[in-house]
């Protein structure tokens, strides 16, 4: 993307973890590393090419950085990491997590 100049923005959701596996098989391996994913952008960039990354917190963050990727930067390949709760999910996708895991815990159907 950097080598052919592309001038895209990149969300990445970091909830430091698996919160639908959480739900539907809690285990000591959905305890992740947390990765540096701006500073991984970073060293792939290189100094190469256009390439912003930012790394927020809060919304107002979130919004001063879009504008940030729409106006200033608007020439670069832009990565904005947006650090959000680990449970912060919807009512929804635990309740279909649930679910999954109730069908996952069936023995197998005769075939």
């Amino acid at each position: 993307m950097l080598r052919c100049g592309q001038k895209t923005i990149i969300f990445l959701i970091n909830n430091g973890g698996y919160t639908i596996e959480v739900e539907i098989h809690d285990g000591p391996y959905n305890v992740i590393k947390n990765w540096n994913y701006t500073g991984l952008v970073d060293a792939i960039h290189n100094g190469e090419g256009k390439c912003w990354t930012a790394k927020v917190f809060c919304e107002e963050d979130l919004v001063e950085a879009i504008e940030t990727a729409t106006g200033p930067k608007k020439d670069s390949l832009c990565f904005i990491e947006v650090i959000v709760h680990k449970d912060d999910t919807s009512k929804e996708l635990l309740e279909w997590g649930s679910r999954v895991s109730a069908a996952n815990s069936r023995p197998p159907n005769p075939q």
